[in-house]
């Protein structure tokens, strides 16, 4: 465990009710060795990250609360006028102001106890991931098992489940996940809205069995101790805005989605409807959805086009069906410099084809380490430390040099994105994914 991890372990391990810490508690509840942990402790008290309000006992520190209030100074930087109330705002095409949401977690304070689901180590996690059915969702699972691979020291087993999207079958492995005794388990919904999944969720908490939700939602995030996904909402309208304002407020804009029963399509849409809903000269052409599949977007986009249907723009989701719309257009004899302007990000191929064949794109990654971020909040969990309600990985934010808008700035341009030494399919924001087997030589554990 590295010392920045220890850390993070230590200050987090302050619960409810419990101001105050034994040392010897404080240690074996981070998982720390006494023989390192004294002089770590010591470090802290002398930096002001923990303090002893009497002998033998430890409490957090006035430089710990400094710490953890840190993102709220963070929102408004001085001496900058384009902000107000914390929001920075952007002038949109018609000069009314449109604000940027905010990039960090809203919700940072909204802390859940989770102090009943402490276990002893090692622990038996189960991950039931909705699919496997796209590079996006291959590598969000790799992200997660590559974190549990890194704390072989406290997870004895991960049980890894495939549902297909089929919710029925999800419920059944939630079943086998259960009776092989998992001590929690990580779920990706294989459906938002559906009434059998959401009770096998709610029955896994009546027994005592946590469940971290992460990218797909079933039901409400309060059915589960804590969700791990980033702001749709925040790709549907920042990529809507971008290229409702590319096109000057006018145009016909065909809307490429993903699929229609998982919550991250539905929140997408429903945002960039939002954003275009405030144009009248923008009109949608048709609403599709491709289940984020290269070869459905491939389909849509050349059924179009061989029915003469014109649009000046293609709002997709998410690249994973950007891929196939942008190759229906160069087979369809489009010229470099001619393809609609695009969104969708996270895949590599978006991002070649839009260099290649100089097509103006907005690309919001969605990061596939998100994976990795719910097996941390997992550990958190069993060690009884509280967690947030509600965790959001970080967003990127890539457009084609020289087409970024008054309102949507890039974080990256996309020939910066790009990464012409990996393949097509690689996903960019994946977290660290070492090889299939540890330093050591030993073998996986996931079953």
């Amino acid at each position: 465990m590295q010392s920045f991890e220890r850390i993070a372990n230590l200050l987090s391990s302050f619960g409810e009710g419990q101001a105050e810490l034994p040392l010897a508690t404080l240690l074996a509840r981070s998982g720390i060795p006494q023989s390192s942990g004294y002089k770590l402790v010591n470090a802290l008290v002398d930096e002001g990250f923990l303090q002893r309000p009497a002998r033998g006992m430890l409490a957090l520190g006035p430089a710990a609360a400094a710490f953890f209030f840190a993102p709220l100074r963070a929102l408004a930087p001085a001496g900058d006028p384009s902000i107000s109330g914390g929001v920075r705002h952007y002038p949109d095409a018609s000069g009314r102001g449109m604000p940027r949401m905010a990039q960090w977690n809203p919700n940072l304070l909204d802390l859940v106890s989770t102090t009943r689901f402490r276990r002893e180590p090692p622990f038996v996690i189960g991950f039931a991931n909705a699919s496997s059915s796209s590079p996006w969702r291959v590598a969000m699972a790799r992200s997660l098992m590559a974190a549990a691979q890194r704390q072989r020291d406290v997870v004895s087993r991960v049980m890894v489940r495939d549902a297909r999207d089929d919710p029925r079958r999800q419920i059944e492995q939630l079943a086998e996940m259960r009776a092989e005794r998992m001590d929690l388990c990580i779920l990706s919904a294989a459906a938002s809205d559906h009434p059998e999944l959401l009770a096998a969720v709610r029955g896994l908490g009546a027994a005592g069995i946590p469940v971290i939700g992460v990218d797909r939602l079933c039901g409400q995030p309060e059915d589960m101790v804590s969700f791990v996904t980033a702001s749709d909402v925040l790709v549907g309208r920042m990529s809507a805005l971008w290229l409702v304002e590319h096109l000057g407020g006018r145009g016909r804009i065909l809307m490429l989605c993903g699929r229609e029963d998982a919550s991250p399509c539905r929140l997408r849409l429903q945002a960039a409807m939002e954003i275009l809903g405030l144009h009248p000269d923008i009109e949608v052409v048709a609403i599709e959805f491709t289940n984020w599949e290269a070869s459905l977007g491939h389909a849509i986009v050349q059924r179009h086009l061989a029915e003469g249907t014109k649009f000046d723009g293609v709002w997709c989701d998410s690249g994973l069906q950007g891929v196939g719309s942008l190759r229906a257009f160069t087979e369809a004899g489009y010229k470099r410099g001619t393809i609609p302007p695009h969104t969708g990000g996270e895949v590599n191929l978006m991002y070649k084809l839009a260099f290649h064949h100089k097509i103006p794109l907005c690309g919001v990654d969605y990061p596939a380490a998100m994976g990795a971020l719910s097996f941390q909040t997992a550990l958190d969990t069993l060690f009884g430390r509280q967690v947030p309600r509600r965790v959001e990985a970080n967003l990127e934010i890539v457009i084609s040099r020289g087409h970024e808008t008054a309102s949507v700035k890039a974080d990256l341009f996309a020939e910066e994105k790009v990464r012409w030494d990996r393949e097509d399919e690689y996903v960019h924001a994946s977290g660290w994914i070492p090889s299939s087997t540890t330093p050591n030589g030993r073998k996986p554990f996931f079953v």
